[in-house]
């Protein structure tokens, strides 16, 4: 794959070089991408991100002049936008401010107003609207490492590849020039984790270690934390499961009472027990997530991993329960839309549901194909060939060790109780991560 080979050759630049920023997507794929907000605000964040852009290129001598202020189109493009998306009425001001006087706004004002749309997309699960506005936070305020590493991560949920690669280089850059070891951390942490999408193993091992020590030498145990909680996510696929136990007991002492990963570490924790057929262990562990995780997204991932657990475990109620919520909202989010399938996939063949079987990896095949995320895709293709030949899902199996992962689970809970507790209301993002 081309991405893949891409990724193979390229290393992260020295440290007194600053990757340059990628190239503007076409005109004509912003804007469809820009339609998942609605036409009317498209049109507006289209215009906006030229403007944004254009500023940006312009020395700071040139930009009194850059607009034409004669045009009342823009400020009252913007005016209707902030009817139709009032949590944005802040950061639309600004863009109006950007029309009045833009040799007169910082950079600061500007790129904190495009990550206020970055956010608000985000939340809304509009990916393509957030990468785009997260990119011109960071053209707006170029020096900023955080900035490109927001990018970078958007780029990666929105699975454009080598962009993300391109600003988590230059996030790393950014930050060795700033000396913010935060940033520098992060920068690793996410290109270990788009190395780790692309089924690159060893190159995302290697720099969630990088990490790690560095946030281990800084005093940021919290990013140790994150760091070893990629490092399980790795363990799951190709690691023993020692080596899982060794990094999510890790994570979970580094990672602070109420870090928002928390329950996500759960997860991929039930996720390395399913991957060794401990079925019943992995469902007491998700249940315990169903109230805490909201986002609808983040919902259909859970509901999937329910249905493959409760297919291993042959507990038909609960498979079919978790299926049916699963299917409710596949079609809404593309993005945890390929791992869903194939846990339905993978429910279905324990049941020797074969044609829903054959049409659920086929799904997961496709649309991983599309977001070029070649793991994915690759246990889609390994998963269609054992449907076809009518391969047997695996049965439970025992827990090598019961008292020592009853423990850890037990922990898990008595660790999510302290995590809601001061909450009120339970809830869970992932925003922040890498």
């Amino acid at each position: 794959m081309h991405t893949v080979e891409k990724r193979e050759r390229g290393r992260a630049p020295r440290p007194h070089t600053i990757t340059p920023t990628p190239p503007v997507e076409g005109w004509a794929r912003e804007v469809a991408s820009l339609e998942e907000a609605g036409t009317e605000l498209a049109v507006v964040f289209w215009k906006v991100l030229r403007k944004v852009r254009a500023w940006a290129e312009t020395s700071p001598e040139g930009r009194a002049g850059l607009f034409d202020l004669n045009k009342q189109d823009a400020r009252e493009r913007l005016a209707l936008a902030g009817v139709q998306a009032p949590d944005l009425v802040e950061a639309l001001g600004t863009f109006a401010l950007l029309v009045r006087a833009p040799g007169v706004i910082g950079a600061k004002q500007l790129a904190e107003a495009c990550h206020q749309v970055h956010e608000w997309a985000e939340e809304r699960s509009l990916l393509k609207v957030a990468m785009l506005f997260a990119e011109a936070a960071a053209l707006a305020d170029p020096e900023d490492p955080a900035r490109a590493n927001d990018a970078g991560r958007m780029c990666r949920r929105a699975a454009r590849d080598e962009r993300a690669a391109t600003w988590y280089h230059r996030g790393f850059g950014l930050g060795v020039r700033t000396k913010s070891h935060q940033e520098t951390i992060r920068a690793q942490i996410g290109y270990g984790n788009l190395m780790k999408d692309l089924g690159q193993h060893e190159e995302a091992r290697r720099y969630f270690e990088k990490a790690a020590q560095r946030a281990i030498n800084t005093g940021r145990l919290r990013q140790a934390g994150e760091a070893h909680h990629d490092l399980l996510a790795i363990a799951a696929e190709v690691g023993s499961y020692s080596q899982a136990l060794r990094h999510v007991r890790r994570a979970l002492e580094l990672y602070p009472t109420r870090h928002p990963r928390i329950p996500y570490l759960m997860h991929d924790f039930a996720f390395v027990l399913i991957r060794r057929h401990y079925f019943s262990a992995a469902l007491t562990v998700l249940r315990q997530l169903l109230p805490v995780i909201r986002r609808p997204e983040e919902q259909l991932l859970l509901y999937g991993t329910i249905a493959r657990a409760a297919g291993g475990a042959r507990q038909r109620d609960c498979h079919d329960e978790a299926e049916r919520k699963a299917q409710e909202l596949i079609g809404l989010y593309q993005e945890y839309a390929p791992a869903a399938w194939i846990h339905l996939a993978e429910g279905a063949r324990a049941f020797g549901e074969w044609h829903r079987a054959e049409e659920y990896v086929r799904m997961a095949a496709d649309i991983a194909r599309e977001q070029k995320n070649t793991l994915i895709e690759r246990d889609a293709l390994q998963l269609a060939q054992k449907i076809a030949e009518r391969e047997l899902a695996p049965h439970e199996e025992e827990l090598p060790n019961q008292e020592r992962t009853e423990s850890l689970i037990a922990r898990f809970a008595a660790r999510l109780r302290k995590w809601l507790a001061p909450k009120q209301q339970p809830g869970a993002s992932r925003k922040g991560s890498n």
